[in-house]
Parts: C-alpha cells; sequence; structure tokens
C-alpha cells in the first residue's frame, strides 16, 4: 500500500461525499481512505457507510475518545500505507498535489516528511482564487531547521494536510499528544522539524476552510493566546528539551516563550488570590527545571501589580536578558 489518507469526522455527515471526491479526484490507485467517526450524533457514520459499499478503498473506525489527537491517532495506528495523509473533511485539496508530494517522497529517500503551501478561506476551494506564486521546487532542509523556524513563528505553521508523511516517522516521533486539546498538531510538526531531515515543495496542496462561528475559532478570540499556549509549552516542548540534547537556540526559544506566557497568565488573572494561585501552579508546572530568581521576583510583582507597564518591562527587557545568558 502506497498511501493511506486518514479523515477524521466529527458531526460531518454533509462533507463526507465531498470529501470522498477531493481524495479520489487526486488519481492514485494504490490508496486506502480511511475515516474515523468521533462520536457524531448526526448520519457521519452512515455516510461513510454508504462509501464503504461502493469503494472497498474506503475503511471505517470510530473512536470514542473525544479529540482531534485521538481522532487522528486512531486513523494512524490502522494504517497500512508507507506514506501517511491526514485530511481535514471540510477542507479542499488542489489537483495533482498528492501524486506530486508522493513523488517528492519517492526522489528524497533520506526525509521523513513533504511539506507544501496552504491556502486560507471562508469559502470553498472552487471559489477561492489560489496565489500564483508557485515554483514547485523543492528544497530539502536538515534537522532542525523546520523545528526553528516554527516554534520561532507560528505563523509560519501550516496544518496536517500540508504535509505527508513516511509511515515510519511515527516510530521516531511518537504519535499526536492526547494530553493536548489545541495545538497538538503544531506541536507534533515542530518536533518532526527538529528531529528529522524535511523537504518543501512550493506548491498549494489544500485549502483551509476557515469557520468564523466553530467552538476553537471563538475560544481563540475569547482566550488569551497565554493560556492556549502553555499545555503545548509543559506537555510537549518541555519534555522533550528535558529528554533530548537540544541547540540552544531551541533552549532559548523554548524559556523565552516558558517565562513569557507565566509571565502574562498571571497578569491576565482576575483578583489577587487567584494570581497568587495561578503563579504556584505555573512554578509546579515547570518544577523539573530552575527558574531564575528574577523571573521568580517580577512574577511575584505581578501577582501585586498586574499592571501593563510592568509586564512590559518583564517581557520586553528582563526575559530576553535572562534568556540572553542561556
Amino acid at each position: 500500500m502506497k498511501l493511506s489518507v486518514v479523515i477524521p469526522a466529527y458531526n460531518a455527515a454533509q462533507f463526507i461525499e465531498s470529501s470522498y471526491q477531493s481524495i479520489i479526484n487526486q488519481n492514485i490507485d494504490d490508496i486506502e481512505i480511511i475515516y474515523v467517526d468521533n462520536n457524531s450524533t448526526d448520519e457521519t457514520s452512515d455516510e461513510i457507510k454508504k462509501l464503504q459499499q461502493k469503494d472497498k478503498r474506503v475503511s471505517f473506525y470510530f473512536q470514542s475518545k473525544q479529540g482531534a489527537a485521538p481522532t487522528r491517532n486512531k486513523g494512524l495506528v490502522n494504517a497500512k500505507g508507507e506514506y501517511i495523509y491526514f485530511f481535514d473533511v471540510d477542507d479542499g485539496i488542489y489537483p495533482n498535489a498528492l501524486s506530486k508530494m508522493i513523488a517528492v517522497l519517492d526522489v528524497y529517500k533520506n526525509v521523513e516528511a513533504v511539506v507544501g503551501k496552504m491556502v486560507k478561506s471562508q469559502h470553498d476551494i472552487d471559489t477561492t482564487k489560489k496565489p500564483n506564486d508557485e515554483t514547485f521546487d523543492v528544497t530539502v532542509n536538515s534537522k532542525p531547521y523546520w523545528g526553528l523556524v516554527w516554534f520561532s513563528d507560528l505563523s509560519q505553521v501550516v496544518g496536517p494536510p500540508a504535509f505527508m508523511y513516511r509511515r515510519r516517522v511515527f516510530d521516531t516521533i511518537g504519535i499526536y499528544n492526547e494530553d493536548l486539546r489545541i495545538g497538538q498538531d503544531t506541536a507534533l510538526d515542530i518536533k518532526l522539524g527538529m528531529t528529522c531531515d524535511i523537504a518543501f515543495i512550493d506548491m498549494y496542496v489544500y485549502m483551509y476552510y476557515k469557520h468564523t462561528d466553530s467552538t476553537i475559532e471563538k475560544n481563540k478570540k475569547s482566550t488569551p493566546r497565554a493560556f492556549m499556549q502553555w499545555p503545548r509549552l509543559v506537555k510537549e516542548h518541555l519534555p522533550f528539551y528535558l529528554e533530548n540534547k537540544t541547540p540552544i537556540a531551541f533552549d532559548k526559544l523554548l524559556f523565552e516563550q516558558l517565562y513569557k506566557v507565566m509571565g502574562k497568565q498571571v497578569s491576565f488573572t482576575k483578583g489577587f488570590y487567584k494570581r497568587k494561585a495561578i503563579k504556584k501552579d505555573l512554578l509546579k508546572q515547570v518544577s523539573l527545571v530552575e527558574i531564575p530568581f528574577l523571573i521568580r521576583f517580577f512574577m511575584s510583582i505581578l501577582v501585586v501589580f498586574p499592571l501593563s507597564s510592568v509586564f512590559k518591562f518583564y517581557g520586553y527587557y528582563l526575559v530576553p536578558y535572562i534568556v540572553k545568558k542561556i
């Protein structure tokens, strides 16, 4: 089996047929299409079963543990393909994108994944204009190039459907972190970039359909980013640092983000006693590393004086000063 396409689905009955056609239109024969239903309450399962009746390449699994990470993992562990592609049921994929990515992995045997570009839109792929800046050039970057790029600038991160992986790479980097409610794809790909050589193809692979009314988008707008980033930092990147010999550039990025996010969470929390409690909890979560005295001291100041001027000094002057010494 050449390619396994894993498609998580949650209350996605209206997208099952179109997602199937998106993959079939890639004209790849040696393929399996794996749908994983994640506790849908609509007709998602029925729609997938209809596909199974007409195409034996379609398989269907159920994941009771809620979330994108366990759902993708369910498909991954059941995949038989040499290459793995994760597709989101409501996104669109551009013509011949998968065959071009397969060709890259076939030619560049030393890379563990190939990544392309994505387009974001609130419309479907047929009515969204694709940028005309593709060159289709392939560039191979050795580790930890992409890991540092993505870790330093999240705006450079693309979604799972922009990647195609060798199946074997998950034996090295592990599967999606199921302890993360959001950001598990970013966490995995930063680890991939830190650990493995990756090929980049200058090509738009897929269109990400942005649901403005989705739960995730609403949470992004209502929740300070610091609170969303923290679980990924302490449950994924900090353990990676502790378990591996990481380059200084990674260490500086990690601790700069840790210190800033800790300060932001304290200053954004309403109420003195709540700030005091969250400071204690944050320090407990990073107890396996030594937190400099000045960081702990200024976090205490933020507990008492959660002023923007105090945080600006902490974030813009103190943290860079401390990190520079690493």
